[in-house]
This record gives C-alpha cells, sequence and structure tokens, in this order.
C-alpha cells in the first residue's frame, strides 16, 4: 500500500501537495494524522466527499510498502504515523518538499528551493500530462497562493509563477481561491490579534529592530500564521515574532521580509522548521516566559547590525569651492551625470548646488557667477553610523535624489537613490565595510578553490601580486575579463590588475620580484604593462574615472576609487574583482550585480549611456553574447538598436571599428556573431548598405579550423566585386588581408572567362592558398577549381630549367615557356612518366631551333 503524509499542522500547501501527489500515485491513500489549520478544516468541511482521506489508526502498517511525504522532510513531523513508519524496515520513502535541507539528497528525494511545495508537484504533472479538474487545479493554486503570500513573498520564484499560470490553463478558479484565502477572522481570533497587537513592541538588537508579542489563552485557537501575516501588514519591523501558550503547548510563528534574521535558524532551537522568511515551532509543557527568554537570546547571538549609512554610500565624493563659477560645475555635472553637487570649504559641507539652479543662471548670462552666490544652505544630511533606513526615510519625506553623508560636520560620503534601490533590490553594498566581508566569507572559499585550479605560474604571480601589495601598503585587485571566465571556469590568459593608488609604482614594485619582466609605463592613462620573454604579459593600472568628449572618443582618465572604475567598464559581467590582499585575498568585489548576469546568462551595460560613450561596446555584446551563449537584458538590446538607429557609429574611428570586428572574426563562433551582425542593422549602418555578408551556420563546425583570412574570404564571397570594394573603403585590414581580398577579387574576376586548364593552373599557382580554397566553396567555380587542382596532383615533373640548358636552350623566357608547356601536358594527361615527359620536352627544343 502507498500511503501519503505531510506534516501534522496541514495548511493549504501541505493539502495541495497531497491531492497533487495522489494525481501522480493513484493507488496511494491521503493519511490524515494530525489538526489541520482553521482555514483548511473549513475547506474540509465542504470537501470531505471528495478528497476521500483516512485517519492514522486505521491505517494497516503491515500492508504500507511506500510512504510518499510531502511539505516536510522529517518523517517525525508527520505525527505518529511518520514515526512509526520510520521505524519499519524496508518502507520505500520518497519526498517532495520545499524546505531548507543541509543533508546529501537521496534518490526519491525532491527538495528544492521554491516558494511552495505544491509547485514541484504541479511540475511532474505538466509532465507527465496528467490532466486535473478544475477542483483539483483550484485547490493546489490555493495552496501555492497561501505559501506565497499571493505570489507576493520574497521566497516566491519564476517556477511558482509558471505553476500558477499552468493551473489557470488547467480551470483554477480565482473567485473560489480568493474567498479561500481572505476569510474574515473568527471572533476568537480577532480577540488574539489585539491582544497581540496591544502586547508587542519592537526591540533592537544589535540595531536590528525586530518586533516581539505573546499571549496567553486557555482554549486553542487556530490561524496563528494567518495572524502573523496581518501584524506584519501593521507594523514596520522587518522581522517579528509571535508567540502564543494555547493549551499545554507554546507556538512560535516567526517571519522576516528578507531584510532581518533567517527565522528557521532560531526557530530550528524550538524543534519547529521553515524558511528563512517564515517558519514555526510547537514546544510541548513550556512556560510562556522561559520561551521568550530563549528566543531573545537566539536573536541576540544572529543579529549583525543592519546596514549603516557608510555601507552604502559613495565616496571620495566630487565637490566644488564657494568660488567655483558656474560654467566649471556645469561641466562637472555633464561630465559625471551628477544632478547636485556638495559645495564645500576645507572638507566642511556649506551648501550644495543643483543641476537646475546651474541651467537657470547660465541661462541668464552667469557663467562666471562663483557658487555661493545660489547654493543652497540649507542641506539635510545623514550621518555615517545610522541606518539606512533614515536615507529611505528622508529621500521620501523631503524628495531628495542625493544625501551628503556627514561625521563631525565634514563630508564623508554622498547617497544617492540608485544606492538606496540597489539595496533594496538585492545589489551589493561596497566591499570596504566588515558588513560586506563578512557576507563574502562563503563566496571567497569558491573563488580560492577556483584560484588553486589555475596553473601553477598564474598561481604564483598572484602570490608575487599579493606580497607586493602588502610591501606596498596599497590595494590591488584582479578585475575584469580574468574575475569573469574564472567564475565561469574558462581558461584564461588576461590578467589585469588596477592598483588603490599609483599603478606605476606598484609595477616598479613588482619588477624586483618579476626578474624576466619588460615594465613599459602610459602615464598619460594611469597605467603599466609588464611583458615577459614567452610573449604573455600583464597590465596594471591605478584605478580611474573614464569620461568621453563626444561619443566614440577615447577616454579622458582622472583618478578615482574602485567603486568608479569598475563602473567604467562596459558589461556587469566584466565589472567585478577580487582582493589581492593577504588578509582580503580572494574576496569579490561584486558593486553591480556581474554575478548575478553570470549565473542567469544575461549580457547587461552599466549604464544607459553606456553604447552612446563608446559605440564599440555594441559589437563586444555581440562577441559576449554568442561567446558564452547568454541573452542580452531587455534593456541592452533596446539601447543597442536605440545606439543603431542615432547613427552613433559614424562617431568611430574605421581603425577601431575594424579592430573589433577582427575580433569577432577570431571566435569560435563568429558565424553566428556575424549574424547578428547583420541582423540588428549594425553592419548595414556602418557600411551604408546592406551587403551580401555570408554568415551560413552550416559552416560551423568546419569553420573552426579555418584561419582567419579564410573566415574573412567566406564571409564576403557572396557580395559583388563593387560591394566588396565600397566595403573595403570603410574598413582598415591588415596588409595580409587586404593583399587576399583584392587576389579574391581578380581571381573571382579571372574565373568568370574561358581558361584553359594552364591558364587556370598558372592563375591558381600565382594566387595565395586562402583565396583558392575560397573561390573552390563558390559553386560556379568549385568543379573547374576541383578538377585543376585534381590534375595538378597528378604531376609528376621532374623538368627543370637545368635539364633544358643540358638539353641545349639558351637562359631566357623560353626556359619558363618550354616548363609551362610541360606541366600542361601533365595536367592534360598526354605525358604520365619521365620518359615521356623527357622525350616531350626534347621536342620542344628542338622545335626552337
Amino acid at each position: 500500500m502507498d500511503i501519503i503524509l505531510a506534516h501534522r499542522q496541514i495548511d493549504f500547501d501541505a493539502l495541495a501537495s497531497m491531492v497533487a501527489a495522489q494525481k501522480i500515485y493513484p493507488n496511494s491513500v491521503l493519511v490524515m494524522d494530525g489538526k489541520p489549520n482553521v482555514n483548511v478544516q473549513d475547506f474540509l468541511a465542504l470537501s470531505r466527499d471528495t478528497l476521500r482521506f483516512r485517519k492514522a489508526q486505521d491505517i494497516n502498517l503491515d500492508k504500507v510498502s511506500r510512504v510518499i511525504l510531502v511539505d516536510t522532510h522529517d518523517l517525525h513531523r508527520a505525527g505518529s504515523m511518520g514515526e512509526k513508519v520510520s521505524k519499519i524496515p524496508g518502507v520505500q520513502i520518497e519526498i517532495y518538499d520545499h524546505h531548507p535541507y543541509a543533508g546529501k539528497l537521496r534518490e526519491g528525494m525532491v527538495i528544492e528551493p521554491v516558494g511552495a511545495c505544491a509547485t514541484l508537484l504541479v511540475e511532474k504533472l505538466a509532465g507527465l500530462g496528467l490532466p486535473l479538474s478544475s477542483f483539483e487545479a483550484t485547490l493546489i493554486a490555493i495552496g501555492i497562493y497561501d505559501d506565497t503570500g499571493s505570489l507576493l513573498f520574497d521566497n516566491t520564484t519564476v517556477r511558482d509563477v509558471h505553476a500558477v499560470a499552468y493551473l489557470l490553463e488547467q480551470g483554477a478558479n480565482l473567485g473560489v481561491i480568493s474567498k479561500n484565502l481572505r476569510r474574515p477572522l473568527a471572533e476568537e481570533q480577532k480577540d488574539l490579534l489585539q491582544e497581540l497587537l496591544d502586547r508587542g513592541q519592537t526591540e533592537f538588537f544589535e540595531g536590528l529592530p525586530v518586533y516581539i508579542s505573546y499571549a496567553e489563552i486557555k482554549d486553542y485557537v487556530g490561524g496563528l500564521a494567518l495572524l502573523a501575516h496581518r501584524v506584519g501588514e501593521l507594523e514596520g519591523a522587518d522581522t517579528w515574532f509571535l508567540l502564543v501558550k494555547m493549551e499545554n503547548r507554546v507556538y512560535v510563528v516567526g517571519r522576516s521580509r528578507g531584510r532581518g534574521l533567517p527565522i528557521n535558524g532560531i526557530v530550528r532551537l524550538f524543534g519547529g522548521a521553515g524558511h528563512e522568511r517564515a517558519a514555526s515551532a510547537t514546544i510541548k509543557d513550556a512556560e510562556l516566559s522561559e520561551i521568550l527568554k530563549q528566543l531573545r537570546s537566539a536573536i541576540r547571538s544572529r543579529a549583525k547590525r543592519p546596514h549603516l549609512v557608510k555601507d552604502i554610500m559613495s565616496f571620495p565624493v566630487k565637490t566644488v569651492s564657494p568660488e567655483t563659477r558656474l560654467g566649471e560645475v556645469e561641466q562637472i555635472l555633464l561630465r559625471y551625470g551628477h544632478t547636485g553637487v556638495p559645495v564645500t570649504e576645507d572638507k566642511n559641507l556649506v551648501g550644495i548646488i543643483s543641476r537646475r539652479d546651474v541651467d537657470k543662471a547660465i541661462k541668464h548670462g552667469l557663467r562666471h557667477a562663483p557658487v555661493k552666490g545660489f547654493m543652497t544652505t540649507k542641506v539635510s544630511t545623514v550621518e555615517a553610523d545610522v541606518p539606512w533606513d533614515e536615507v529611505r526615510r528622508l529621500m521620501v519625506q523631503h524628495d531628495i535624489g542625493r544625501l551628503p553623508v556627514v561625521e563631525d560636520g565634514d563630508l564623508v560620503g554622498i547617497v544617492s537613490r540608485s544606492d538606496v534601490l540597489r539595496l533594496v533590490h538585492g545589489g551589493s553594498v561596497p566591499i570596504e565595510t566588515q558588513l560586506a566581508r563578512e557576507r563574502s566569507a562563503a563566496m571567497r572559499q569558491d573563488i580560492l578553490d577556483l584560484i588553486n585550479l589555475l596553473p601553477e605560474d598564474v598561481r604564483k604571480l598572484l602570490e608575487a601580486v599579493r606580497d607586493t601589495a602588502g610591501e606596498e601598503g596599497c590595494s590591488v585587485y584582479l578585475v575584469g575579463g580574468f574575475v569573469r571566465d574564472l567564475l565561469l571556469s574558462v581558461p584564461t590568459q588576461d590578467l589585469d590588475f588596477v592598483v588603490e593608488g599609483s599603478g606605476g609604482q606598484f609595477a616598479q614594485a613588482l619588477m624586483r620580484r618579476m626578474p624576466d619582466g619588460k615594465l613599459t609605463q602610459h602615464f598619460k592613462f594611469g597605467t603599466a604593462q609588464i611583458s615577459f620573454p614567452d610573449g604573455s604579459h600583464l597590465d596594471i593600472a591605478s584605478t580611474r574615472w573614464e569620461h568621453y568628449s563626444f561619443p566614440g572618443a577615447l577616454p579622458q582618465v582622472e583618478e578615482s576609487c574602485l567603486r568608479d572604475d569598475l563602473f567604467r567598464r562596459d558589461f556587469t559581467i566584466n565589472s567585478m574583482a577580487i582582493c589581492l590582499n593577504t588578509e582580503r585575498y580572494g574576496e569579490l568585489v561584486d558593486y553591480y550585480g556581474g554575478k548575478q548576469d553570470l549565473q542567469q546568462r544575461k549580457i547587461r551595460f552599466l549604464h544607459n549611456l553606456s553604447f552612446i560613450d563608446d559605440p564599440t561596446r555594441m559589437l563586444r555584446a555581440i562577441r559576449f553574447k554568442e561567446r558564452y551563449q547568454f541573452d542580452f537584458a531587455k534593456e541592452t538590446l533596446d539601447a543597442l538598436h536605440t545606439a543603431i538607429e542615432t547613427g552613433v557609429l559614424s562617431k568611430l574611428s574605421v581603425e577601431r571599428f575594424t579592430e573589433e570586428i577582427l575580433l569577432i572574426f577570431k571566435e569560435a563562433n563568429y558565424l553566428a556573431m556575424g549574424q547578428i551582425l547583420v541582423k540588428s542593422g549594425l553592419f548595414k549602418a556602418w557600411f551604408g548598405e546592406e551587403l551580401a555578408w555570408n554568415f551560413d551556420l552550416d559552416n560551423a563546425e568546419e569553420s573552426l579550423d579555418w584561419s582567419l583570412n579564410m573566415r574573412w574570404l567566406i564571409s564576403v564571397s557572396q557580395m559583388e566585386s563593387a560591394g566588396i570594394e565600397q566595403l573595403l573603403e570603410r574598413v582598415s585590414l591588415n596588409k595580409s588581408l587586404r593583399d587576399d581580398t583584392i587576389a579574391y577579387l581578380n581571381l573571382r574576376e579571372s574565373l568568370m572567362k574561358p581558361l584553359t586548364l594552364g591558364e587556370m593552373d598558372r592563375l591558381l599557382n600565382k594566387s595565395p592558398k586562402e583565396v583558392v580554397m575560397a573561390l573552390a566553396r563558390d559553386e560556379r567555380f568549385k568543379k573547374q577549381i576541383t578538377g585543376c587542382l585534381e590534375a595538378a596532383q597528378r604531376i609528376n615533373m621532374s623538368l627543370d630549367g637545368k635539364a633544358l640548358i643540358e638539353m641545349g636552350v639558351k637562359q631566357g623566357p623560353e626556359i619558363g615557356e618550354i616548363l609551362d608547356w610541360v606541366r600542361t601536358a601533365w595536367l592534360e594527361g598526354k605525358i604520365s612518366s619521365s620518359e615521356e615527359e623527357q622525350g616531350i620536352a626534347r621536342q620542344w627544343v628542338n622545335s626552337l631551333r
């Protein structure tokens, strides 16, 4: 016999999961061993005839061969039946659960982090193609909606949304769902809720607000989870606990909005279970006061201070003095994209000037006036050590986009709306803070494991950088493509380092550990390169900020902090860094969500003007997308098309465009990249018309062995001669590529004419190998080229100029002519041996006398 069990306090998700499981295991029996919550009891009161549950005491354990356990992975939470079954040898256990599980998954265990357990069962039902009645679909949807807060809880996943969509297709009734989820509170529930609200208060643990309330009532009142939800709607703390003693048990319910404590870790101390954001426990024969004491102690031991303003602020801050002219302020605001800039005097904040005020003053011809006459002196500020929620409150209250951060009157940073939004929506906070370092500890070990897999010479080089950083007392980071490829476990040799300080000074110090290296400094750009005899090199730069005088221009460089340095890069997946200092060796710095985009396989730019600032980024976006088989983030794809349509490519030099194009042609997946270049309209925008590019994916496997010249020639092979000539005016090819392209045009033109086999042979012999191979793929010439090449393989010519001279031929053009005649005779099959070759040669020699 197969039986289906869930935890004792059956909620809608457990009930829905049991019903869904019975569809998958049609001969199984639903077993009720516990007391459902109030809402489930009401639902069952009307559905008992449809849902045929059997009581635990009615089950003959001797006949149980398999247990399907849902919405929990612990048989002991499934009541007395679960405990009894766990002791029976040979009983097969299959588990479907979505609660955190730290053990090793065994066969028959489906435990995955989704919002509702029922989602897992729906996915299996859909995969098996099992139809659902409207009643079944509605009940299962109630379970998912209930456990995910109608898909609004933080634990909701895309899979839960897809599951609900599938159930709606199967006939789930939203009216019935709403009625069951929004049932009015019973009178005893209202009384209990009021008591909890009267007694509850927000307590602070290491600065973390936690709402705690308690009550003690004589009789059992169900629906405590629902009351917890209502309390969360009324109270502002991100974490809250309700403790209620009913009969001889203390019930603990915890909830979190995702920014507070991991609830399940605390509730587990009381024998309970759940998620990080929702968990509960029941303690038998316990005193409420003692449980409250233990709860506070558990929270205190796990509480970490909330993000403070200094954790999310940007620094250093771009400021101006009261004497700065408005015209200069305008340029600063444009360059950095700020909406305002603080005004300081000896580091003391004295005012702030907004872009709006600057624009108004300049319209009145006051470009040369000093800031002090137009700045706002009444400035809202925030202290560095207050919780970040204070920033959100001030921004909303005063409609402020940027708040200066002060310590003892000195300006130490600034917080923008984007900083707050990044924290609210899960973005990274600056790695310079102790809090962020604690959060990255687990990821650090993963990175150290990846570093240990690198070749020994690379590991030693990183260690040399680490030790030099210690000696020089500066922070050094590995950045860019190496970090990206390391996290993707893709081999790479692209070593780039940035130094918070003088990159040139650091490079000189590093050279002492690199006796074979050759140092080259680029003072204008604040960069240095160390080259090695084997051709490899590493690049070192000071952290810097770049701005562009006009679209497509080379960047103007200023010193800056690491955060700004990473922001100047092209895409989020290239904007991560790994700290190489000893105490933080292997820490990931990820301000802009690069790791998440790697996991979600997205190409996302860092700001909306990215393609305008540097149009070559459009080409790199396409290259990275197809190299890694990623997708464009929607806003990035939209911006790509917008940039193409605005004609920003025209600002690029031919040399920079060609450099990026040839990098694409060197990629293994260049054919797919080429198709995007054509379909997106980028090639048309650059070359001025639709050219007949050949990026046929049928050639993908074969093209892996093609040289760069061969790939280029195949790509232009379907163009008319005029199109190729026009193309050559818009690219700056190296001599080899340009010569081969011209040779291709000339040979193709010649092949259009009637040719003898000898003439064909002479043409092919004079042409570069890649040119001949490319034209041999053209159906118009394939037969004659192949025929000529096959005929040439039959040639076993031993005759040369010396032999002809011995026959009496004078030095001169006649020698070449005779050799050509002999070679043609071999091609045409008129001779097939050395003797015949000698004979025909003598005939021609004699005829010339």
